[in-house]
């Protein structure tokens, strides 16, 4: 005979109808008091502050157009504050403006490309460099290239009478400041922009200029007039070309340019800096 089961004790009808809502509920309310975990920590994560970056007209290293701004030095800065977490912002500018707001005020800002001079480190912080240019050049009319090179010294050159013409507030480099020291000479400063300038040197008002080599290259590629006219000769000694450094404003915590000076290293190892700097040789 088969042994006996028993069923197991059965809730009453009435009691199950009266729970079966507020475990709905209980449902729903836990729902609302526990977010997903993924849409919170969403939330929470703060926006990546932004950044002013101060860029002017000087190709090829940055260039300002109606269409924007742009130029190899330009991105390669943008390239380094988004790894940093920073949002840039271009603001278009003059390099004289650039100088006289860093010095003036101190925002949240940066200009790309800067040469680093003691007086510039008074008011402003550099990271980098971010970019180590060609060996600086001397411009001159071809039918002087020849004076030019035969020129057994810097001093010797700057010494034997040329007119010399650079751009009003710049800086060439340490080698240059020290030879017009050496010699005497007084050099005429403009605020032209250097086609103009060296246009000074086709027509005659003045004799040489120093650039460095990406710059001078572009100009007379670009301006068949200068290109007719006008020639490179290297420099007398050789001198190396000045590192460009990305200049922060002193408004720049020391953290922040902490990170943007590791994210620049990190950059520099990349492809596309590679790219960046093949493209300012003209390689």
């Amino acid at each position: 005979m088969a042994p006996h089961c028993t069923r197991p004790h059965a809730w009453p009808r009435s009691i199950c109808a009266c729970l079966r809502p507020l475990g709905i509920l209980l449902l729903v309310l836990g729902a609302c008091a526990a977010p997903p975990r993924a849409a919170h920590a969403a939330t929470s994560a703060p926006p990546p502050r932004e950044i002013a970056v101060y860029v002017y007209h000087r190709p090829p290293f940055f260039t300002v157009t109606p269409e924007g701004q742009g130029g190899p030095l330009v991105e390669m800065t943008l390239l380094a504050l988004e790894r940093a977490g920073l949002k840039p912002r271009l603001v278009t500018s003059t390099f004289t403006e650039i100088l006289a707001i860093f010095r003036a005020d101190a925002p949240f800002a940066c200009a790309p490309g800067v040469y680093r001079t003691p007086e510039r480190e008074a008011f402003a912080r550099f990271i980098g460099p971010l970019y180590v240019p060609l060996p600086p050049v001397i411009v001159v009319r071809r039918t002087d290239a020849g004076l030019a090179a035969s020129a057994r010294s810097l001093d010797s050159l700057l010494a034997g009478g040329l007119r010399v013409v650079l751009g009003d507030g710049y800086w060439y480099g340490g080698w240059l400041a020290q030879a017009l020291e050496r010699t005497g000479t007084s050099p005429t400063r403009t605020r032209d922009e250097n086609a103009r300038m060296l246009r000074s040197i086709v027509d005659g008002t003045h004799d040489i200029s120093f650039m460095s080599h990406e710059e001078a290259a572009h100009l007379l590629r670009t301006h068949p007039d200068l290109g007719a006219s006008l020639t490179l000769r290297p420099v007398p000694g050789n001198p190396d070309g000045e590192p460009r450094y990305l200049m922060l404003a002193k408004g720049v915590d020391a953290a922040t340019a902490a990170r943007i000076d590791a994210a620049l290293r990190e950059l520099v190892e990349t492809p596309r800096y590679r790219e960046l700097v093949r493209s300012l040789r003209h390689e």
